[in-house]
């Protein structure tokens, strides 16, 4: 492994809170996160359950006429596609 060297940043509390929130929930550290991100390697975060019923209960006040179980593919469809983009 190469040598790394300190590089400083400044960030506001929030700012921080929210780097390492996102870290806890891509299992990774706050510096990789960071490292990934200004490198260009960027993960998309991970879509737990509640996110997936959001959207899903989204989609069907937003359509009507379809079926749950068919709202629920074209939903895990999209979610896919975007995180493959």
């Amino acid at each position: 492994m190469q040598k790394r060297e300190q590089v400083k940043i400044w960030l506001t509390d929030q700012e921080r809170q929210t780097l390492d929130h996102q870290a806890a929930a891509l299992h990774t550290s706050r510096g990789q996160l960071i490292r990934e991100r200004a490198l260009g390697a960027v993960a998309p975060p991970p879509v737990d359950i509640s996110t997936y019923q959001r959207a899903i209960d989204n989609a069907a006040r937003t359509v009507s006429g379809i079926p749950r179980c068919q709202l629920e593919a074209v939903v895990a469809s999209v979610i896919t596609t975007v995180a493959a983009a």
